[in-house]
């Protein structure tokens, strides 16, 4: 019974944070990674507020004002754990283990591990951020959080009278997450994100986006927007949330004439039209629903359907849209994964 009591007493279990795994560009560079650092807490509840704004607002150049009446209300709130101030500087860490020498035992240092971005706005949109607890919250740090936060360990830890540790033992080792590589190219990516910058400002537009990718295969070789952020800086108000939506996956537009090959690839499969079936273009102007609509070039009179494709007649892609129909239009939109 006493064993037990001791082991309760004397023992305590930490939780130790599993490495959140490394993003990389397709060449193996880093875009996001997990550094080391160290964070502060008192217990507002053991802890004289006037003394504590003193000595950790000079130490973690904080305001002291500001410092004491945190303390204060997390005192008042009967809160037993208060953050001081997260990812110090190396400069205040060696000032809080200093303090801490002089037997100061009522600050903490909490080792944790902070998210950085060392290309800062590159590929911001892509990657998305994380928050406090480095848990995805847009991007690929949220659509593949589970795989990159990884298993946290468990460590048994000895202590004195004073919960101060004496010895520890690991029960089970943190499982880091899994790197990613990405099908970015670094490169591609800083050049897509200073051509759309640049293409929006000089035309004064509100937001812009680029997506450059292997006809081949596939893969996403640049996703650029702009306006754009840096995801090392946390967001502080609303207005920090505007650059952050990504519009080359969020905003809708219209694909132009690039649909007419899925225009006329329904009317293939629905309807009696073949490529040398006739077309009445209309000389370039048809009115469909009080709005008329234009062809870019000079008028066609009544072409083959392959020469609406080749020409791009906006006014015959039209006339087969019709002709396929609203259920068949919609049912091939699905069907080409739109």
């Amino acid at each position: 019974i006493y064993v037990g009591k001791a082991h309760r007493i004397q023992e305590m279990n930490e939780v130790l944070p599993a490495a959140r795994g490394t993003i990389f560009d397709r060449d193996g560079r880093p875009l996001a990674m997990s550094l080391a650092s160290q964070s502060v807490s008192v217990d507002p509840s053991k802890v004289n507020a006037g003394v504590t704004a003193d000595l950790l607002g000079y130490l973690l150049h904080l305001d002291r004002a500001e410092l004491y009446l945190k303390i204060q209300q997390a005192a008042a709130a009967h809160r037993h754990d208060l953050w001081i101030k997260r990812d110090i500087t190396a400069s205040e860490y060696d000032n809080i283990l200093n303090l801490k020498s002089r037997r100061v035992e009522w600050v903490n240092v909490v080792h944790e591990s902070t998210r950085h971005y060392p290309n800062g706005q590159l590929a911001a949109h892509v990657l998305g951020s994380v928050d406090f607890e480095e848990k995805g919250n847009a991007g690929i740090e949220q659509a593949l959080d589970a795989e990159l936060r990884g298993t946290p360990g468990k460590m048994r830890l000895l202590t004195d009278v004073r919960k101060r540790g004496i010895d520890s033992r690991i029960s089970a080792p943190p499982q880091p997450g899994t790197a990613l590589t990405l099908t970015i190219d670094e490169r591609l990516q800083f050049v897509a994100e200073r051509e759309i910058a640049s293409a929006v400002l000089a035309h004064n537009a509100v937001s812009g986006s680029v997506v450059v990718m292997n006809p081949y295969t596939g893969d996403v070789l640049a996703m650029a927007s702009f306006p754009t952020f840096d995801p090392n800086q946390p967001v502080t108000s609303q207005q920090d949330l505007k650059p952050r939506s990504n519009h080359a996956i969020s905003v809708p537009f219209e694909p132009g004439s690039v649909y007419k090959v899925i225009t006329l690839s329904a009317a293939l499969e629905t309807t009696t039209l073949r490529p040398e079936s006739p077309i009445n273009c209309n000389g370039g102007k048809i009115t469909l629903f009080t709005r008329t609509i234009h062809d870019s070039h000079s008028g066609m009179g009544v072409v083959p359907m392959a020469t609406v494709l080749a020409k791009s007649s906006n006014v015959g892609a039209i006339q087969v849209g019709l002709k396929v129909g609203q259920t068949n239009m919609h049912e091939y939109m699905r069907r080409f994964g739109f």
